[in-house]
Protein backbone atom coordinates (compact mmCIF):
# COMPACT_ATOMS: atom_id res chain seq x y z
CA UNK A 1 0.00 0.00 0.00
CA UNK A 2 1.32 3.12 -0.75
CA UNK A 3 0.00 6.75 0.04
CA UNK A 4 0.29 9.17 -3.15
CA UNK A 5 -1.08 12.22 -1.87
CA UNK A 6 -3.70 14.44 -0.21
CA UNK A 7 -7.60 16.02 -1.47
CA UNK A 8 -9.28 18.79 0.40
CA UNK A 9 -12.49 17.13 1.95
CA UNK A 10 -14.08 13.84 1.89
CA UNK A 11 -16.70 14.71 -1.29
CA UNK A 12 -13.45 15.09 -3.57
CA UNK A 13 -11.68 12.21 -1.96
CA UNK A 14 -14.59 10.00 -2.42
CA UNK A 15 -15.67 10.81 -6.11
CA UNK A 16 -11.64 10.12 -6.64
CA UNK A 17 -12.04 6.53 -5.08
CA UNK A 18 -15.26 6.13 -7.39
CA UNK A 19 -13.26 7.48 -10.44
CA UNK A 20 -9.92 4.95 -9.44
CA UNK A 21 -12.72 2.08 -8.78
CA UNK A 22 -13.67 2.13 -12.59
CA UNK A 23 -10.09 2.37 -13.64
CA UNK A 24 -9.49 -0.94 -11.62
CA UNK A 25 -7.03 0.50 -9.26
CA UNK A 26 -7.66 -0.71 -5.70
CA UNK A 27 -7.73 2.51 -3.05
CA UNK A 28 -9.14 3.84 0.08
CA UNK A 29 -8.44 7.16 1.86
CA UNK A 30 -8.86 8.75 5.46
CA UNK A 31 -8.87 11.52 6.98
CA UNK A 32 -6.26 13.18 8.98
CA UNK A 33 -5.07 16.03 10.20
CA UNK A 34 -1.96 17.77 8.93
CA UNK A 35 -0.28 18.68 12.14
CA UNK A 36 1.11 22.35 10.55
CA UNK A 37 -2.08 23.69 8.93
CA UNK A 38 -4.05 22.09 11.71
CA UNK A 39 -6.49 21.27 8.86
CA UNK A 40 -8.38 18.27 8.13
CA UNK A 41 -7.49 16.37 4.73
CA UNK A 42 -7.96 13.59 3.12
CA UNK A 43 -5.38 11.21 1.83
CA UNK A 44 -5.45 8.96 -0.80
CA UNK A 45 -3.88 5.70 -0.34
CA UNK A 46 -3.40 2.90 -3.26
CA UNK A 47 -3.51 -0.63 -2.56
CA UNK A 48 -0.97 -2.17 -5.67
CA UNK A 49 1.97 -1.32 -5.99
CA UNK A 50 1.58 -1.54 -9.62
CA UNK A 51 -0.98 0.79 -9.99
CA UNK A 52 0.91 3.98 -7.94
CA UNK A 53 2.44 5.67 -11.05
CA UNK A 54 -0.97 5.32 -12.68
CA UNK A 55 -2.85 6.73 -9.90
CA UNK A 56 -0.32 9.79 -8.86
CA UNK A 57 -0.56 10.81 -13.02
CA UNK A 58 -4.48 10.72 -12.18
CA UNK A 59 -4.55 12.75 -8.81
CA UNK A 60 -2.20 15.29 -10.73
CA UNK A 61 -5.12 15.53 -13.38
CA UNK A 62 -7.76 15.67 -10.94
CA UNK A 63 -6.38 18.44 -8.65
CA UNK A 64 -5.20 20.29 -11.70
CA UNK A 65 -9.16 20.22 -12.83
CA UNK A 66 -11.73 18.25 -10.45
CA UNK A 67 -14.47 19.62 -12.98
CA UNK A 68 -13.01 17.29 -15.92
CA UNK A 69 -15.53 14.94 -17.18
CA UNK A 70 -13.38 12.26 -16.80
CA UNK A 71 -13.60 12.41 -13.51
CA UNK A 72 -16.93 14.07 -13.21
CA UNK A 73 -19.13 12.12 -15.69
CA UNK A 74 -19.20 8.69 -13.73
CA UNK A 75 -21.56 6.95 -11.45
CA UNK A 76 -20.20 7.23 -7.65
CA UNK A 77 -20.12 3.76 -6.26
CA UNK A 78 -21.80 3.40 -2.81
CA UNK A 79 -19.11 0.57 -2.28
CA UNK A 80 -17.13 1.82 0.99
CA UNK A 81 -13.79 2.10 0.70
CA UNK A 82 -11.72 -0.69 1.89
CA UNK A 83 -10.96 -0.05 5.68
CA UNK A 84 -6.82 1.44 5.94
CA UNK A 85 -6.71 -0.76 9.41
CA UNK A 86 -6.88 -4.02 7.31
CA UNK A 87 -2.99 -4.01 5.78
CA UNK A 88 -0.28 -6.16 6.43
CA UNK A 89 2.51 -5.39 8.68
CA UNK A 90 4.53 -4.37 5.55
CA UNK A 91 2.16 -1.92 4.64
CA UNK A 92 1.67 -0.52 7.80
CA UNK A 93 5.67 0.78 7.84
CA UNK A 94 5.02 2.33 5.21
CA UNK A 95 2.42 4.81 7.06
CA UNK A 96 4.70 5.03 9.88
CA UNK A 97 6.94 6.71 7.47
CA UNK A 98 4.17 9.60 7.76
CA UNK A 99 3.47 9.80 11.39
CA UNK A 100 5.46 12.34 11.82
CA UNK A 101 3.80 14.94 9.32
CA UNK A 102 0.32 13.58 10.16
CA UNK A 103 -2.08 12.81 13.13
CA UNK A 104 -4.75 10.60 12.50
CA UNK A 105 -7.75 12.13 14.24
CA UNK A 106 -10.38 9.63 12.16
CA UNK A 107 -10.31 6.34 10.96
CA UNK A 108 -13.04 4.50 8.58
CA UNK A 109 -13.34 1.67 10.90
CA UNK A 110 -16.83 0.67 11.74
CA UNK A 111 -17.57 1.08 15.17
CA UNK A 112 -18.46 -2.10 17.09
CA UNK A 113 -19.42 -3.71 20.49
CA UNK A 114 -20.94 -1.00 22.56
CA UNK A 115 -20.06 1.81 20.33
CA UNK A 116 -24.05 2.48 20.17
CA UNK A 117 -24.91 4.91 23.81
CA UNK A 118 -27.76 6.80 22.01
CA UNK A 119 -29.71 3.94 19.93
CA UNK A 120 -29.45 1.74 23.20
CA UNK A 121 -30.38 4.23 25.71
CA UNK A 122 -33.49 5.17 23.07
CA UNK A 123 -34.71 1.44 23.05
CA UNK A 124 -34.11 0.66 26.88
CA UNK A 125 -36.27 4.31 27.15
CA UNK A 126 -39.55 3.35 25.43
CA UNK A 127 -38.76 -0.56 26.62
CA UNK A 128 -39.02 0.71 30.41
CA UNK A 129 -41.82 3.24 29.54
CA UNK A 130 -44.00 0.28 27.47
CA UNK A 131 -43.43 -2.15 30.78
CA UNK A 132 -44.50 0.94 32.99
CA UNK A 133 -47.46 1.90 31.47
CA UNK A 134 -48.26 -1.78 30.90
CA UNK A 135 -48.31 -2.72 34.72
CA UNK A 136 -50.63 0.42 34.66
CA UNK A 137 -53.25 -0.87 32.78
CA UNK A 138 -52.99 -4.14 34.75
CA UNK A 139 -53.83 -2.10 37.87
CA UNK A 140 -56.66 -0.12 36.46
CA UNK A 141 -58.24 -3.16 35.17
CA UNK A 142 -58.25 -4.67 38.54
CA UNK A 143 -59.73 -1.94 40.45
CA UNK A 144 -61.86 0.27 37.70
CA UNK A 145 -62.76 -2.75 35.58
CA UNK A 146 -62.05 -2.89 31.48
CA UNK A 147 -63.97 0.48 31.05
CA UNK A 148 -60.89 2.26 32.27
CA UNK A 149 -58.63 0.74 29.37
CA UNK A 150 -61.89 1.94 26.88
CA UNK A 151 -62.14 5.40 27.96
CA UNK A 152 -59.72 6.34 30.34
CA UNK A 153 -55.90 6.81 30.40
CA UNK A 154 -52.98 5.66 32.64
CA UNK A 155 -51.28 7.86 34.71
CA UNK A 156 -48.25 7.82 32.56
CA UNK A 157 -50.67 8.43 29.64
CA UNK A 158 -51.82 11.65 31.07
CA UNK A 159 -48.49 12.85 31.67
CA UNK A 160 -46.80 11.82 28.34
CA UNK A 161 -49.41 12.04 25.79
CA UNK A 162 -49.84 15.46 23.50
CA UNK A 163 -52.30 16.59 25.48
CA UNK A 164 -54.79 16.11 28.40
CA UNK A 165 -57.78 17.86 27.58
CA UNK A 166 -60.32 18.48 30.59
CA UNK A 167 -63.05 15.51 28.65
CA UNK A 168 -60.27 13.41 30.00
CA UNK A 169 -59.76 14.69 32.86
CA UNK A 170 -63.63 14.04 34.03
CA UNK A 171 -63.74 10.87 32.58
CA UNK A 172 -60.45 9.46 34.45
CA UNK A 173 -62.00 11.36 37.66
CA UNK A 174 -65.62 9.59 37.04
CA UNK A 175 -64.45 5.91 36.42
CA UNK A 176 -62.61 6.12 39.93
CA UNK A 177 -65.67 7.09 41.24
CA UNK A 178 -68.10 4.53 40.48
CA UNK A 179 -68.07 0.62 40.44
CA UNK A 180 -65.60 -1.55 38.12
CA UNK A 181 -67.75 -1.16 34.85
CA UNK A 182 -66.75 -3.93 31.98
CA UNK A 183 -67.50 -1.73 28.86
CA UNK A 184 -69.20 1.34 27.80
CA UNK A 185 -72.80 0.35 27.21
CA UNK A 186 -73.05 -0.27 31.33
CA UNK A 187 -72.72 3.34 31.53
CA UNK A 188 -76.59 3.29 30.27
CA UNK A 189 -77.42 1.22 32.99
CA UNK A 190 -76.43 3.96 35.75
CA UNK A 191 -78.78 5.84 37.69
CA UNK A 192 -79.83 9.12 35.71
CA UNK A 193 -77.42 11.23 37.57
CA UNK A 194 -74.73 9.43 37.35
CA UNK A 195 -75.19 9.11 33.67
CA UNK A 196 -75.97 12.61 32.72
CA UNK A 197 -72.07 13.12 34.41
CA UNK A 198 -70.25 10.93 32.06
CA UNK A 199 -72.02 12.41 29.30
CA UNK A 200 -71.81 15.95 30.15
CA UNK A 201 -67.17 15.08 30.61
CA UNK A 202 -67.66 13.59 27.48
CA UNK A 203 -69.73 16.91 25.95
CA UNK A 204 -66.78 19.17 26.94
CA UNK A 205 -65.43 20.82 24.08
CA UNK A 206 -62.30 19.06 23.15
CA UNK A 207 -59.62 19.33 20.00
CA UNK A 208 -60.68 16.37 17.68
CA UNK A 209 -58.41 17.22 15.04
CA UNK A 210 -59.10 19.02 11.78
CA UNK A 211 -60.91 15.80 10.20
CA UNK A 212 -63.31 15.71 12.23
CA UNK A 213 -63.43 19.53 12.55
CA UNK A 214 -64.49 19.06 9.02
CA UNK A 215 -66.60 15.35 9.30
CA UNK A 216 -67.47 15.10 12.68
CA UNK A 217 -70.94 15.57 13.69
CA UNK A 218 -70.58 18.25 15.98
CA UNK A 219 -68.47 21.62 14.40
CA UNK A 220 -69.55 24.01 16.66
CA UNK A 221 -67.97 22.28 19.60
CA UNK A 222 -64.69 21.46 17.62
CA UNK A 223 -64.36 25.44 16.57
CA UNK A 224 -65.30 25.86 20.54
CA UNK A 225 -62.25 23.65 21.40
CA UNK A 226 -59.19 24.91 23.02
CA UNK A 227 -55.52 23.44 21.46
CA UNK A 228 -52.84 22.74 23.09
CA UNK A 229 -54.75 22.84 26.51
CA UNK A 230 -51.67 21.10 28.73
CA UNK A 231 -48.49 22.30 26.71
CA UNK A 232 -50.09 26.04 26.77
CA UNK A 233 -49.66 25.53 30.89
CA UNK A 234 -46.19 24.85 30.08
CA UNK A 235 -45.80 21.28 29.99
CA UNK A 236 -43.57 21.34 27.01
CA UNK A 237 -42.33 17.96 27.00
CA UNK A 238 -46.07 16.55 25.72
CA UNK A 239 -44.49 18.06 22.08
CA UNK A 240 -42.06 15.03 21.91
CA UNK A 241 -43.29 12.46 24.22
CA UNK A 242 -45.57 10.39 22.34
CA UNK A 243 -43.29 9.13 20.79
CA UNK A 244 -41.87 6.89 23.61
CA UNK A 245 -45.22 5.78 24.05
CA UNK A 246 -46.53 2.07 22.23
CA UNK A 247 -50.19 0.51 22.10
CA UNK A 248 -48.59 -3.29 21.88
CA UNK A 249 -45.78 -5.72 22.06
CA UNK A 250 -46.01 -5.79 17.97
CA UNK A 251 -46.10 -2.01 17.52
CA UNK A 252 -42.80 -1.47 19.82
CA UNK A 253 -41.08 -4.04 18.57
CA UNK A 254 -41.13 -2.93 14.50
CA UNK A 255 -40.48 0.79 15.85
CA UNK A 256 -37.58 -0.73 18.07
CA UNK A 257 -36.24 -2.97 15.14
CA UNK A 258 -36.36 -0.20 12.70
CA UNK A 259 -34.02 2.05 15.33
CA UNK A 260 -31.79 -0.37 15.76
CA UNK A 261 -30.88 -0.66 12.16
CA UNK A 262 -31.17 3.22 12.02
CA UNK A 263 -30.11 5.19 14.72
CA UNK A 264 -26.67 3.04 14.23
CA UNK A 265 -25.97 4.39 11.22
CA UNK A 266 -26.40 7.38 12.40
CA UNK A 267 -24.25 7.07 15.40
CA UNK A 268 -21.50 5.92 13.21
CA UNK A 269 -21.81 9.03 11.38
CA UNK A 270 -22.70 12.00 13.43
CA UNK A 271 -21.99 13.73 17.14
CA UNK A 272 -24.32 12.50 19.81
CA UNK A 273 -25.99 15.38 20.38
CA UNK A 274 -26.54 16.45 16.45
CA UNK A 275 -28.92 12.79 16.64
CA UNK A 276 -30.71 14.14 19.36
CA UNK A 277 -31.55 17.73 17.84
CA UNK A 278 -32.49 15.52 14.42
CA UNK A 279 -34.51 13.08 16.54
CA UNK A 280 -36.60 15.86 18.28
CA UNK A 281 -36.88 17.84 15.39
CA UNK A 282 -38.50 15.16 13.59
CA UNK A 283 -40.65 14.19 16.70
CA UNK A 284 -41.92 17.35 17.58
CA UNK A 285 -42.77 18.42 14.13
CA UNK A 286 -44.61 15.46 13.15
CA UNK A 287 -46.20 15.28 16.45
CA UNK A 288 -47.84 18.98 16.03
CA UNK A 289 -48.80 18.03 12.58
CA UNK A 290 -50.37 14.88 13.84
CA UNK A 291 -52.26 16.42 16.91
CA UNK A 292 -53.57 19.06 14.60
CA UNK A 293 -55.36 16.69 12.14
CA UNK A 294 -56.34 13.96 14.29
CA UNK A 295 -56.30 15.45 18.35
CA UNK A 296 -54.18 13.82 20.80
CA UNK A 297 -54.55 10.63 21.23
CA UNK A 298 -51.45 9.43 19.48
CA UNK A 299 -48.51 7.41 20.09
CA UNK A 300 -45.55 5.52 18.93
CA UNK A 301 -42.20 6.45 17.87
CA UNK A 302 -42.75 5.55 13.74
CA UNK A 303 -42.83 9.30 12.98
CA UNK A 304 -39.35 9.47 13.67
CA UNK A 305 -38.78 6.10 12.04
CA UNK A 306 -39.38 7.25 8.90
CA UNK A 307 -37.40 10.60 9.54
CA UNK A 308 -34.36 8.54 9.93
CA UNK A 309 -34.97 6.82 7.02
CA UNK A 310 -36.66 9.70 4.75
CA UNK A 311 -32.94 11.83 6.08
CA UNK A 312 -30.51 8.92 5.61
CA UNK A 313 -31.99 8.57 2.04
CA UNK A 314 -30.77 11.88 1.14
CA UNK A 315 -27.63 11.68 2.63
CA UNK A 316 -27.10 8.52 0.88
CA UNK A 317 -28.27 10.37 -2.90
CA UNK A 318 -26.55 13.43 -2.30
CA UNK A 319 -23.43 12.69 -0.18
CA UNK A 320 -22.41 8.76 -1.21
CA UNK A 321 -18.88 9.27 0.62
CA UNK A 322 -20.38 9.44 3.88
CA UNK A 323 -21.76 5.27 3.51
CA UNK A 324 -24.69 5.26 4.74
CA UNK A 325 -26.19 1.64 3.49
CA UNK A 326 -29.26 0.85 3.03
CA UNK A 327 -31.25 -1.01 0.59
CA UNK A 328 -33.88 0.29 -1.44
CA UNK A 329 -36.07 -2.13 -0.36
CA UNK A 330 -36.12 -1.17 2.62
CA UNK A 331 -37.48 2.24 1.09
CA UNK A 332 -39.72 0.39 -0.59
CA UNK A 333 -40.94 -1.21 2.37
CA UNK A 334 -41.84 2.04 4.22
CA UNK A 335 -43.23 3.57 1.41
CA UNK A 336 -46.01 0.65 1.17
CA UNK A 337 -46.34 0.79 4.74
CA UNK A 338 -47.54 4.72 4.85
CA UNK A 339 -49.22 3.99 1.83
CA UNK A 340 -51.22 0.98 3.47
CA UNK A 341 -51.68 3.17 6.34
CA UNK A 342 -53.27 6.15 4.36
CA UNK A 343 -55.19 3.74 2.47
CA UNK A 344 -57.12 2.46 6.07
CA UNK A 345 -57.21 6.59 6.98
CA UNK A 346 -59.27 6.98 3.90
CA UNK A 347 -61.14 3.83 4.30
CA UNK A 348 -62.31 5.47 8.05
CA UNK A 349 -62.97 8.77 6.29
CA UNK A 350 -65.37 7.20 3.71
CA UNK A 351 -67.30 5.49 6.42
CA UNK A 352 -67.78 8.88 8.06
CA UNK A 353 -69.14 10.20 5.40
CA UNK A 354 -71.51 7.69 4.70
CA UNK A 355 -72.49 6.20 8.04
CA UNK A 356 -72.19 10.06 9.83
CA UNK A 357 -70.38 8.04 12.70
CA UNK A 358 -67.43 9.83 14.41
CA UNK A 359 -64.02 8.92 13.12
CA UNK A 360 -61.84 7.20 15.46
CA UNK A 361 -57.92 8.11 14.00
CA UNK A 362 -56.17 5.70 16.04
CA UNK A 363 -53.34 5.53 12.78
CA UNK A 364 -50.82 8.19 13.21
CA UNK A 365 -49.97 8.34 9.73
CA UNK A 366 -49.93 12.07 9.36
CA UNK A 367 -46.80 11.82 11.89
CA UNK A 368 -45.45 9.06 9.13
CA UNK A 369 -45.54 11.65 6.60
CA UNK A 370 -44.23 15.21 7.77
CA UNK A 371 -41.58 13.26 9.71
CA UNK A 372 -40.35 11.82 6.32
CA UNK A 373 -40.44 14.66 4.71
CA UNK A 374 -38.68 16.47 7.87
CA UNK A 375 -35.73 14.23 7.93
CA UNK A 376 -35.36 14.47 4.34
CA UNK A 377 -35.41 18.57 4.64
CA UNK A 378 -32.94 18.01 7.74
CA UNK A 379 -30.24 16.17 5.68
CA UNK A 380 -30.52 18.67 2.73
CA UNK A 381 -28.28 21.17 5.67
CA UNK A 382 -24.92 20.77 6.21
CA UNK A 383 -25.38 21.12 9.70
CA UNK A 384 -25.69 17.16 9.76
CA UNK A 385 -23.28 16.16 7.27
CA UNK A 386 -20.89 13.71 8.22
CA UNK A 387 -18.02 15.16 10.55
Amino acid sequence: MRLIGTLENEKQAFLFYSFLLREGIKSSYEAVVNSETRKREMRIWVFEEDDVDKAISWLDQYKKNPNDPTFTEIEPTFTSPPPIHAISSHQEEAKTVQKNKWQVKISLKPKSGFSFPLTYLIIIACGFIFLWNGMEKLQMVKQFGLISLEIGLTPLQQKLMFDYPKSSQKIDQLIKEYPPLKSVDEIKKLPEEERRQFEEAQSIPTWKGLMNFFFGKNKKTLEEAPLFEKIREGEYWRLFTPCLLHAGFLHILFNMAWVWILCKQLESRLKKWKILILIIVIGVVSNISQYLMSGPFFLGFSGVVVGMVGFIWVRQKTAPWEGYSIQKITFVFILVFILAMFALEVFSLLLQIFTLSEISANIANTAHIVGGLVGMALAKIPFFARE
